[in-house]
Parts: C-alpha cells; structure tokens; sequence
C-alpha cells in the first residue's frame, strides 16, 4: 500500500533540447518561421509588425489601430468578416504591446487555406470608417476612465512613466492623449507599420507542407518597402523617486517598486531569472514568505523582469492595507539587502534551479508554447541557442553568482517607488 506520508524521490532535471524549427525566406523578404509538433489537426499564426506603443507618435495610437482593424475592410463590415470566421470555428484577434502588433489566428489545419485571404483582406484593407473610429474613441475613452480608477492599474502605469520618463517606453494613455487621437493618425500609423514595415511570420501546430506553402504563396503577394530600423538600446540610469497617489475611500494600497534592469540580450538575464525567482518569481519565494506568510499583510506579492526590445526593467508587486505600506516596502528592501550580504543556502537554491527547469519544461509541451519562444528569438534577434543557454546557466549558477549579481542590480537605493490607495 502506498504510504502518502513519505514524499517520493526527486530526481534533478536534465537538460532538454529545444525543437528545431523551419525558417524560410520569401521573394519579398518576409521571413516564416514555422514549427510542425503536435497530434491535434490545428494551427496557430501570427503576423508580427514592429508597430507597438512606442513605435506612435502619440499614446494609444497603436492599440487604437489594432482595435479598428477589427471593423471592416474595403470589401466586408465587421459583421461579415466575423462571420466568416465563425463558419470555419477559427478565432483570430489583432493585439499589440509596446513594442509589436501581432494579427494572430487559431483554427483547424483544413480550413487554413481557406482562411488565409481573409487574413491578407484585414491587414491590407482595412479601411477604418469614420463612425466606428468615433465610437471606438468613445470606448476607449470609458475603458482608461476605469482601468486609471483601479489602483493595481494606476500604479503600474505611474511606474513605468517614472523609469522611462524620457523615453516612448515611459508614454501612458489617458482621457487627454485619447481625444488627441485623429482618424489620420490611425490611417497614416497603419500605412507606415502593417502595410510598409517588414513582418515576420510563424506558423505553428500539426502542419505539414500542403500549410507552410499555403503560407508562403499567401505573404509572397505582400510588396514591403521598408526594415525595422536598428534603435539602440537604452542607457541604464538612476534617478530614484517616489511616488504617492492618494485616493479617497480606498481600503488598499497598491505597490510597485522598481529599477531599469536586464534585456534577454545581456549575458546576465539568465542568471538574474535565477535571483528574481528566489526572491518573488514563485510561490515559495523570499517575498511570499516573509510578507503573505509570517507578516499576513497581503494575499500575494511578486518581482519579475520585464524584458522590452531596447530595455528592461525589474518590478515588486503587491497590494497591502493603508496602514501597512511603510512595513511592506521596508520589508522588500530588507530582503533585498539580505541578497546582498549572505550566500544563499544550497537547498534554497537547488529548490529554485529545479522550480525553472520544471515550468521550462512544461513550456515545452505544446507547440503553440514553443512557438512564442520562437518569436521571443527571432523578434529579439537572440541566438538561435538562446534556451539552450538558458537551461545550461540556470544549472550552472552558485550562490556566488546570486551575491555578484544582487550586489550588481538589486541595490535598494536605486528604487522608484509608486504607491497608489488610501492614506
């Protein structure tokens, strides 16, 4: 009989090899990348244009772009379009972060061929009418009314404000910068992004030959005009500063403390991963203990790296009740200074090598997982044996290598610290 009270035998994690994927060059320059893994008859695609947040001349140009893309071309309205999709069971949205914009669409491996023009219709034809570029501003307008009332929210975007402050990076939405926003902006912004950038392509899923040349045959039409110009990255710089934003009535206080910090490109980032897990990046990290376990002050608290194509920075997070938020980040800072001066114990420090190489193994089990790995390499222009790397650091690191690098990027006094809430 199995006896439960006696945990079973853990063994380390072995290093795992990273799929191999097909790239392909088109006449046109268009570059696809595809991955055939899985045993279910469905597909995912994306096509990514360097068009994100930053890319616009004015805040929410590029998410107010996307959204429109949604509403019509030159030859069907919304309705139809939608329709049409809805016949072949595939979903398909155009989404965008601050650096890209990515029209993605998931669907059944047999009707991929016959979704793909009206894939090329939305992204070459959309043709923005004025009376839903008016009503989209309208919902804008609403959904950043709400979204700056919640605190977690507000919090955030005040941070990120303050660490690229003189950066696109550092550009917020609001009520303001939306009623800005003129139906030309959005026109000129997808002439000069979706339809004259260079995209790149990845097809993913249980796909053979008869789709990836389906693929090919379809983007080849695509004429583009320009690259993605090279930009530098940006120069890490410190100018600690906080933050309070008080609201009436709030019974919680929303933190986010931060600093500019690693790129995937910087020979530290996986070593790094390794210092932010053990510190917030898991359940059973330093943070949660310290203050969801011993101190109760919060149901959970995390840091994370935030890897951006010209920058980086590194954010703690958490919400906590008004009269606790002075304890809190006094609490952070403690166990960042602990990182500072003490070794880590190699218990500790195997239990988080073996946490890492456990969820990058279960990324790696479905091949829409690995293909957003793909697109992290090709779009970062990262080492073809960037994961390779990655999993060999991870088990390479020592506690050494933790003291050098708290010492080196977790310095307390270089941290912005927002807090949003009650008094």
């Amino acid at each position: 009989m199995l006896n439960r009270s006696i945990a079973p035998i853990a063994y380390p994690i072995e290093l795992i090899k990273f799929p191999e994927v097909r790239s392909t060059s088109l006449s046109n320059g268009i570059e696809i990348q595809s991955l055939a893994l899985g045993e279910q008859a469905v597909f995912k695609l994306e096509f990514t244009v360097a068009g994100g947040a930053c890319k616009a001349e004015k805040a929410g140009i590029a998410s107010l772009t996307s959204s429109l893309m949604k509403r019509g071309t030159s030859r069907r309205d919304a309705t139809k379009i939608h329709q049409l999709f809805d016949y072949y069971g595939a979903f398909w949205d155009v989404q965008t972060n601050l650096d890209y914009a990515t029209f993605v669409l998931y669907g059944l491996r047999k009707h991929l061929e016959s979704l793909l023009p009206y894939v090329l219709e939305i992204i070459q034809e959309a043709n923005f009418p004025r009376e839903e570029f008016e009503k989209e501003i309208a919902i804008e307008i609403q959904k950043n009314k709400l979204n700056w009332q919640k605190t977690a929210f507000s919090a955030s975007q005040l941070l990120r404000q303050e660490l690229f402050s003189k950066d696109t990076y550092g550009r917020v939405s609001t009520q303001e910068s939306i009623e800005a926003i003129g139906h030309a902006d959005v026109v000129n912004f997808h002439t000069n992004h979706w339809l004259k950038g260079m995209p790149q392509i990845f097809l993913s899923g249980s796909i053979g030959k008869a789709e990836i040349e389906a693929v090919q045959k379809t983007f080849e039409q695509i004429s583009t005009s320009q690259t993605d110009p090279s930009i530098p990255y940006l120069s890490q710089g410190f100018n600690p500063k906080v933050t309070r934003d008080y609201r009436e009535n709030a019974l919680q206080s929303s933190i986010r403390m931060g600093m500019v910090s690693v790129t995937r490109s910087n020979p530290d980032y996986f070593k790094f991963s390794v210092l932010n897990t053990l510190l917030g990046g898991f359940f059973g990290s330093r943070l949660q203990k310290n203050i969801r376990e011993e101190k109760g002050f919060t149901y959970g608290i995390s840091s994370s790296i935030v890897p951006l194509r010209r920058a980086g920075y590194w954010v703690v997070g958490t919400d906590v009740n008004n009269a606790n938020v002075d304890e809190t980040c006094e609490e952070i800072r403690k166990e960042m200074r602990r990182l500072q001066t003490e070794r880590v114990g190699q218990e500790e420090l195997d239990l988080v090598k073996n946490y890492l190489m456990g969820s990058f193994t279960g990324e790696l089990t479905q091949a829409f997982d690995i293909a957003e790995k793909i697109k992290v390499i090709q779009l970062e222009n990262l080492p073809l044996d960037f994961y390779d790397q990655f999993q060999t650091q991870i088990l390479q690191c020592t506690s050494e290598d933790l003291l050098a690098l708290a010492n080196k990027y977790l310095d307390p006094t270089n941290l912005h610290e927002v807090i949003v809430g009650g008094r």
